[in-house]
């Protein structure tokens, strides 16, 4: 009767054990660019496609809320990832600054010599994904300051270049045009998602 009981016991603990929801592996914090949350902000317009990849969504435009929800997943043994587009990349280095420790971090289209002078040193990189546009004509967000970035993480970041096509902007340094991937963006959240799930 006790063996039966007993196995009784183990069966019921596999059946409690199988109907625990599974935990996400990977939660990104999007940080858009300088319009804010936006609908053509190209994290804010691809957030579905990242979220249909599993990934678990946070959309932030301030660096301690990055920090402060960095810190409140690790505590539920969860790694994030933070990914910023343009102005974002900056919101991510000063979130870094503050001492906050993601998985990785994905700098899209990014204001690469302001991270480097807010950083000061590659020391607080984690590792890092450069997403760029070979064509991009922004004066902020030059495909040189992105390279010359890679070079200076000390073999921290590596980079995605991104070659779609497409009809140049009236301003080169919003959504639509080189900046933005021409709203072509497949190549680019490709490149994001795999980054976030090797993380």
């Amino acid at each position: 009767m006790r063996r039966v009981l007993t196995t009784l016991g183990v069966a019921a603990l596999i059946c409690s054990v199988s109907v625990v929801p599974t935990v996400a592996a990977n939660v990104a914090i999007l940080m858009p660019g300088s319009s804010g949350l936006v609908p053509g902000d190209f994290l804010v317009r691809n957030q579905s496609r990242i979220e249909a990849a599993g990934i678990r969504t946070i959309l932030t435009t301030s660096p301690s809320a990055a920090a402060e929800a960095i810190a409140a997943e690790a505590a539920q043994g969860r790694k994030a990832v933070l990914v910023g587009m343009s102005k974002g990349s900056v919101d991510i280095a000063q979130a870094l600054a503050s001492g906050a420790k993601p998985a990785g971090a994905i700098f899209v289209s990014g204001i690469h010599k302001q991270v480097m002078a807010t950083l000061g040193s590659p020391d607080r990189l984690p590792a890092t994904l450069v997403v760029h546009h070979s064509r991009d004509i922004c004066r902020f967000t030059l495909p040189s300051d992105a390279a010359e970035f890679v070079s200076w993480s000390r073999g921290k970041a590596r980079a995605t270049w991104i070659n779609t096509s497409g009809e140049p902007s009236d301003n080169p340094c919003n959504a639509r045009g080189a900046h933005g991937f021409f709203r072509q963006d497949g190549p680019a959240i490709s490149a994001i998602i795999g980054f976030i799930r090797s993380r």
